[in-house]
């Protein structure tokens, strides 16, 4: 069974609270899960009993949040191998933007060209359609869930 890394981007919280909501369901099926707020690359383990979940919300014109920045800056820079992890990205943002869900996108691309292996489509969380985000992780969590187990 997998241990499940939650990397965290956020700016107001609500990528924080999906996350602790996602960490709580997958808990109660029996899983580990470390919560990162303050990801950092060497904190991280790289191997395939740990798969990453990357849940990030969008900030300004498409930026990163500045809690997740650096760490996305750490991959660009060091291009480890990845090779061995699978992951998810859950992206939040708003439809009023140009940039919906843009950071989830580019953090998805950084680990795919890392070699990373995806293991379902990003997972997009619209503010304005959505805005309580544990709800849309309700919806989105038993079919995701089945490509894990």
């Amino acid at each position: 069974m997998y241990t499940f890394e939650i990397i965290v981007g956020t700016t107001l919280g609500s990528a924080e609270y999906a996350a602790d909501h996602l960490a709580e369901k997958l808990i109660d099926q029996g899983f580990q899960v470390n919560i990162h707020l303050d990801p950092k690359l060497e904190s991280l383990p790289i191997d395939s009993k740990h798969a990453w979940i990357v849940c990030t919300a969008t900030h300004g014109a498409g930026d990163y949040p500045d809690n997740i920045a650096p760490f996305a800056l750490q991959l660009q820079q060091s291009s480890p191998d990845l090779n061995l992890i699978k992951y998810s990205v859950i992206a939040l943002g708003s439809k009023s933007y140009d940039q919906f869900c843009h950071a989830g996108h580019m953090i998805d691309l950084q680990l795919a060209k890392l070699n990373a292996k995806k293991v379902a489509e990003t997972f997009e969380i619209c503010s304005v359609e959505t805005q309580i985000p544990e709800d849309a992780i309700d919806g989105w969590y038993p079919q995701w869930v089945n490509n894990w187990l």
